[in-house]
């Protein structure tokens, strides 16, 4: 490095101004904007609507916005960079006393997950003080099809989306338990539809379980997942409905009445 020249203090020569405006189009997420037209990026960061249709179609084409009509908005690819696309939703903060609540009540590993293409991503984490848990850490991201917030959160999707999904998505048998063909996974989601919830037992883990349930927000769109993970041991999935279902419910009311009311 030239004497006197610290990465501190650099030559204006030597910056990207695309990845410094592709990094302030970020920030303008974390400041709370659910979606923005190319309009208003153009706008706010005082750019063309051709750079704002290059900064934009750069960051769908990786992964991290997708297109809702007229507006982009973030996916929770955003992970991959850091905590601030969580921080800027702010559930993970919102939720926390209604997860740390909900963990020990239950004594099991409570999540709140989101879904992101064919995945599931954790988002929260809540896990009991017992030694045999199932840790699992912010951010692991899991097939949606073997995981019981996977369920949830594919049978919240709208009948074209879940279609497409089902066209697309790679289902590999992960156990002798696993469900792994179309039409019977279309089944199992009609029916998480239907009931409102999702237990699933040894398909993404032999000897491993989970119960969810959606979080919805103010327009009733499902946008999350709340479930608890635990080692199944003697017991089955009637003695999980009766056991863990209610105070699920519970604290899904509590942590959607925040949603409905940002």
């Amino acid at each position: 490095m030239p004497r006197g020249e610290t990465l501190e203090n650099p030559r204006k020569e030597e910056l990207l101004d695309s990845l410094t405006k592709g990094l302030a189009l970020l920030r303008l997420y974390a400041t709370g904007a659910g979606g923005l037209t190319m309009q208003e990026v153009a706008e706010q960061l005082d750019v063309t609507r051709a750079a704002a249709r290059r900064l934009l179609l750069t960051l769908m084409h990786n992964g991290y916005l997708t297109q809702d009509g007229r507006h982009f908005v973030l996916t929770p690819k955003v992970m991959d960079l850091g905590y601030a696309f969580f921080a800027s939703m702010n559930l993970p903060q919102l939720a926390r006393p209604y997860l740390q609540a909900l963990c020990a009540e239950a004594g099991e590993s409570a999540s709140i997950g989101m879904l992101d293409r064919e995945s599931v991503v954790l988002v929260a984490r809540e896990e009991p003080s017992q030694l045999l848990r199932v840790d699992m850490a912010i951010g692991r991201r899991m097939p949606a099809y073997a995981h019981s917030l996977g369920r949830v959160l594919l049978g919240g999707l709208d009948d074209d989306a879940l279609a497409a999904y089902l066209a697309a998505a790679e289902l590999r048998k992960l156990t002798p338990f696993t469900v792994s063909s179309r039409s019977a996974l279309a089944r199992k989601l009609a029916q998480v539809r239907t009931d409102g919830f999702c237990v699933l037992i040894s398909e993404l883990a032999d000897g491993f379980a989970g119960i969810s349930v959606p979080l919805r927000d103010q327009t009733g769109k499902v946008v999350a997942g709340l479930g608890l993970s635990m080692v199944l041991g003697s017991r089955d999935a009637a003695y999980l409905e009766k056991h863990y279902l209610p105070p699920l419910r519970r604290a899904a009311t509590e942590i959607e009445a925040i949603l409905k009311a940002r």
